[in-house]
């Protein structure tokens, strides 16, 4: 449900983005990131409930979830899966662990959109796509038993997962404003 209402969204934000100039659209991206990584920092009410599952009043908590995560996601030309995990979390109360791992679809539904959106116009770089895939795959294959370790620990993989989206967004903001 997240996904399908996202690829709309991201549909959407990756033609507006197209409008937008390259460091003003990473300034934007660099605030979003620093934003959603301090609502992660904040205590969680709870570690959240393994066993959520779709209903009708989550599906109308979803849809409109998975729009704006998806408008963003295009906006800023990326799966978003830094947006997905906190929007599910927020819209189904669901652990941190199953947010991360249910995001994985949404991330390839938005970023497939996206690219499409980008390749009609000839602004993707068939090379770079290559090299991203081969670093995804390596980090993927680097960072599961990890995520494994920290499933166990949920509190201390959402203050991480928070740091790393804040240092990120640092470097994103320092490098659009040219200081880097």
């Amino acid at each position: 449900m997240f996904a399908v209402a996202g690829i709309t969204g991201s549909i959407a934000g990756s033609t507006l983005a197209k409008m937008v100039d390259g460091d003003s659209l990473l300034l934007f991206f660099a605030l979003a990131m620093a934003l959603i990584a301090l609502s992660m920092l904040r205590p969680a009410k709870s570690e959240g409930d393994p066993a959520v599952r779709l209903d009708r009043a989550l599906t109308l908590k979803l849809a409109p979830m998975g729009l704006a995560a998806g408008f963003a996601a295009g906006f800023f030309g990326i799966g978003g899966g830094f947006l997905i995990v906190p929007g599910l979390m927020a819209a189904t109360g669901m652990t941190l662990a199953h947010a991360q791992a249910s995001s994985l679809l949404s991330v390839a539904v938005f970023g497939s959109a996206t690219s499409a959106n980008y390749a009609v116009s000839g602004l993707v770089n068939w090379p770079v796509v290559a090299a991203l895939t081969v670093g995804g795959a390596a980090g993927t294959l680097i960072g599961l038993p990890i995520a494994r370790r920290l499933g166990e620990r949920a509190a201390l993989g959402r203050r991480l997962f928070a740091g790393l989206i804040l240092i990120v967004a640092a470097w994103v903001a320092a490098n659009a404003s040219g200081l880097v």
